[in-house]
């Protein structure tokens, strides 16, 4: 289990190292790295790092480039996602005359994530609504695909959904355009709230009602 304060999660990245083991501790600790993986924990479009398996990259090379970020972090980190470019033998040079970095094809890596957040989300679309200040053309495709966000995740953000629905009808307030869409994304929250699966998060919504809810504009 590894803590990441919610400020850095955006600049950090896990590297894994490889290193012979011995029969003496002593020389463990003078071993070079031989091979070294590493994953991103946020992906380019601003979500979290899925849940599951990952198959990772790994590299060989100097073992000083292989603990040096500037050197690995442009290269692929996961091989589903770059196939075509771990043909076997393949290297990247990583700059000017230094040594390249090549992926060793004959070993392979796995891990398995599991992301415990309730401020960072895995999608893309929810991620669009929350975020929708900053691009407001997609609102309202936005708000149409918040109904195919799966239920547990919107439970999750269930305030901050709340709040992004409510801000959106009192930030338009002078217009209808969004109220229809606004109204069948609350129909779809409460729903999911009167779900058994999520009964737990009545208290939670009548806490919000009672106690956060604030949108003037937005009462009727």
């Amino acid at each position: 289990q590894i803590a990441v304060p919610i400020e850095d999660v955006h600049r950090t990245h896990l590297r894994f190292t490889f290193r012979h083991r011995s029969s003496s501790d002593s020389k463990d600790r003078s071993e070079r790295i031989f091979s070294m993986a590493f994953v991103r924990l946020m992906r380019p479009d601003g979500t979290t790092l899925r849940d599951g398996e990952h198959d990772l990259v790994l590299y060989k090379g100097d073992s000083k480039k292989l603990e040096d970020a500037s050197a690995y972090l442009s290269l692929p980190s996961e091989r589903n996602l770059s196939e075509s470019k771990l043909l076997s033998g393949s290297s990247f040079r990583v700059s000017g005359a230094a040594p390249a970095l090549a992926v060793s094809t004959r070993d392979s890596f796995q891990i398995s994530t599991l992301i415990c957040s309730t401020k960072l989300t895995q999608n893309v679309n929810l991620l669009g609504l929350l975020k929708w200040r900053s691009k407001p053309s997609l609102l309202c495709g936005n708000l149409q695909k918040l109904m195919n966000v799966d239920g547990g995740e919107v439970i999750k953000f269930l305030q901050d959904t709340l709040d992004a629905l409510f801000s959106i009808m009192m930030e338009h307030s002078e217009t209808d355009v969004y109220d229809t869409l606004v109204f069948d994304a609350l129909v779809f929250i409460v729903r999911l709230v009167a779900d058994r699966k999520f009964q737990h998060f009545n208290t939670v919504l009548e806490a919000y009602i009672r106690q956060h809810f604030s949108a003037t504009l937005a009462y009727k």
